[in-house]
């Protein structure tokens, strides 16, 4: 067992187990009920924790915990609508001005 982040919430924890889940990474959180105890212990060691279970998985963690941390990153560049010429940014699969598809 590996611990790979420690969140500042439990939304973000959450958000990132089911990010590694879908790519078929066993792991686990803990501390989830931690933030309750807040003030008696140190505050940082309540926040919650992402743990993944196996070594093997570690390099591919890695990988979703940067998408996770810098989605913008990851977005590609802007284009250009095809049909109507509207200017997106790169995130963007279809334009939103006209619906076309984003060209492969």
């Amino acid at each position: 067992m590996k611990r790979l982040y420690r969140a500042a919430n439990l939304i973000e924890a959450t958000q990132l187990k089911s990010m590694l889940e879908g790519m078929n990474i066993d792991c686990f959180l803990r501390n989830e009920n931690m933030i309750r105890v807040a003030g008696e212990v140190p505050f940082d060691q309540c926040w919650p924790e992402v743990w993944i279970r196996e070594e093997r998985d570690t390099t591919l963690a890695l990988q979703v915990l940067d998408v996770f941390k810098h989605p913008l990153r990851n977005r590609g560049p802007a284009w250009s609508c095809p049909k109507c010429n509207e200017w997106l940014e790169g995130q963007f699969s279809a334009c939103w001005n006209c619906g076309t598809e984003k060209a492969p």
